[in-house]
């Protein structure tokens, strides 16, 4: 989330849009967590169990655990900008969710 803020920042010349666009990709980060089912599209070619949805520009990368019962977590694990190669940046990257 740094980068990203530090990339608007510096392409608006604004902190205070960074901060209001990175307020508003946590808090929708958030809302998704609390959905009941399964949400996103299965991305399998770049991680075990990943799924994505879109805010904005950017694909939100996440994943389920069932630590307290049937998908109990969501954990975000990658927030990238639409426009980049995604097969170049999960090469350069790998599956870093642990």
């Amino acid at each position: 989330m740094f980068d990203i803020a530090t990339y608007i920042e510096s392409e608006s010349a604004s902190r205070a849009v960074a901060e209001r666009f990175t307020d508003r990709l946590t808090d929708y980060c958030e809302q998704i967590a609390r959905l009941s089912g399964l949400i996103g599209r299965a991305r399998p070619e770049y991680g075990h169990n990943y799924r994505s949805v879109t805010y904005s520009s950017y694909v939100i990368f996440f994943r389920y655990a069932d630590e307290d019962g049937l998908r109990s977590h969501l954990y975000v694990v990658h927030i990238i900008h639409g426009a980049r190669d995604l097969d170049a940046y999960f090469i350069q990257h790998g599956d870093e969710s642990g």
